[in-house]
């Protein structure tokens, strides 16, 4: 038996889109040799629109002629021949680069405007759940059915370990676009402390410490902020005018640097709470640039071309505070400015890379506070070249993690370019997901809660369970519509 394949194109008060969309499809597929029949399925109540109960109730209409589909996007418009609409041995994502989206994924995990699936994979997961009403979430947990039911999907790691990192207090508890995939299960050992409050590290700059603050230099380390939220948090800082960086709010890094006028710059980026975060603060004396790094993600800001640095060479550095408490992992400290290759190896390998960042740059840390031996019961003893030994005020309570990548699972995708029909909302999906929606709210707790950590049967919701019924079908020129009341 030849394939066929559904088209099915959820739908409602988008008649511009489906006067365009309709036309397009059958120009753009006119000379593949694909059977197909498109049809567009219309909510026709007032409830907020289900796009997965919709697609749902098509597959269950359609006879068993139709052996794949294709869940589509009515303003996706497909632009050249990786568009592949032919039968998928796997489920496979089509809208993976979308003009509207500047041709990147919204987040990693995508899995909406336009993909391909067997019918017998899509049964096989129950299909879509019913229960997401309103905008987001139905493609996320798609995905994890097709998983959970066997149908083939790449493996790949998550470097950032986003679902093990929950912070109740976020909109979104876990920050799906924080995820990076990495074909590699890198493992790294993260070497720190668990700084309570009155647990602090306070000394004067050596001799030769003191150079390093007279030119350009990065600091370097990981740090996991599960404690209570403070307004602010000290990680590290060389301190008088303090230069360094705090934590704010439980959401923000803020790198700050102080000039000899006693004026100051700040650089500032989101980080996670409840998760190990690796940051660092980089001076450039030549070219005048703060640079804040965190997970990857850097901000440069310009200085003033004459600006000079406050005199730190009398003042103290201090790590951590006497008022709060966070984990903080062994501290590197190099007197010159790192770029982005270097600290992307710091992020991905840790700090057992460092003999091969010698190696390759010729850099080594001058500071390099493991926490793992103190002198008479209070100096730290540094193991970097400068030797800078600092007090250590409170109780020593170093520890050792051994940090692995969950596992995570995509679908096939094709650099398939698609157009996007501009439409009201028409945003960015993480900055939508961001803003204030109950329909939203109630779908992400769904996902977060349920679907995430396996509390929901996949089995128990979707076509098995499916409830609707039909106002018409009607049968147009080009395509079918069929009218449903959910």
């Amino acid at each position: 038996m030849k394939d066929k394949l559904a088209i099915i194109v959820p739908y409602r008060d988008r008649q511009e889109h489906l006067d365009v969309f309709v036309p397009h499809m059958r120009e753009f597929l006119k000379d593949k040799g694909i059977d197909y029949t498109i049809f567009i399925a219309e909510q026709t109540d007032d409830r907020p629109f289900n796009y997965g109960k919709l697609c749902n109730v098509v597959t269950k209409e359609v006879s068993e002629e139709y052996t794949y589909f294709a869940f589509h996007d009515i303003d996706m418009l497909p632009m050249n021949d990786d568009c592949d609409y032919g039968y998928p041995e796997s489920p496979t994502h089509l809208a993976s680069n979308v003009e509207v989206h500047g041709g990147e994924l919204p987040y990693p995990q995508y899995f909406g405007g336009a993909i391909v699936m067997s019918r017998e994979d899509f049964e096989n997961a129950n299909g879509y759940s019913n229960e997401y009403w309103g905008y987001g979430f139905e493609d996320l947990d798609l995905l994890y059915r097709l998983q959970r039911s066997g149908a083939y999907l790449e493996k790949f790691y998550d470097l950032n370990n986003v679902y093990s990192s929950y912070d109740e207090l976020d909109v979104l508890p876990y920050r799906i676009e924080n995820i990076k995939p990495s074909v590699e299960k890198r493992i790294q050992t993260i070497n720190y402390n668990n700084f309570k409050k009155n647990d602090y590290i306070y000394g004067l700059l050596n001799p030769l410490t003191k150079k390093m603050v007279d030119k350009s230099f990065t600091i370097s380390f990981w740090f996991n902020d599960d404690f209570e939220r403070n307004m602010k948090k000290n990680l590290f800082v060389f301190e008088g005018c303090d230069s360094g960086l705090f934590l704010s709010r439980g959401n923000e890094i803020i790198a700050q640097i102080w000039d000899t006028d006693e004026k100051h710059t700040e650089s500032i980026l989101s980080y996670s709470r409840n998760r190990w975060n690796h940051c660092s603060y980089s001076f450039d004396s030549k070219n005048k640039i703060l640079k804040l790094s965190i997970n990857e993600k850097t901000k440069e800001v310009k200085l003033k071309d004459d600006f000079e640095i406050y005199d730190y060479k009398k003042h103290c550095i201090k790590i951590s505070d006497d008022s709060s408490s966070i984990k903080i992992s062994n501290v590197l400290a190099f007197d010159s400015y790192l770029g982005d290759d270097i600290l992307n190896i710091l992020y991905n390998r840790g700090n057992s890379s460092l003999d091969d960042i010698n190696n390759k740059f010729g850099v080594s840390p001058v500071i390099n506070l493991k926490y793992n031996s103190l002198y008479k019961q209070s100096i730290l003893l540094d193991t970097g070249s400068f030797k800078n030994h600092l007090k250590f005020y409170g109780r020593l309570d170093s520890d050792k993690l051994t940090y692995t990548p969950n596992e995570l699972y995509l679908p096939i995708r094709f650099d398939s370019e698609y157009k996007s029909l501009v439409h009201e909302n028409d945003t960015d999906i993480i900055e939508r997901y961001y803003k204030y929606d109950p329909d939203i709210t109630e779908n992400s707790d769904i996902f977060f809660h349920d679907v995430i950590p396996d509390t929901l049967d996949y089995k128990s919701i979707g076509l098995s369970t499916l409830n609707y019924s039909i106002l018409d079908i009607q049968n147009k020129k080009n395509y079918e519509l069929i009218r449903i009341v959910t």
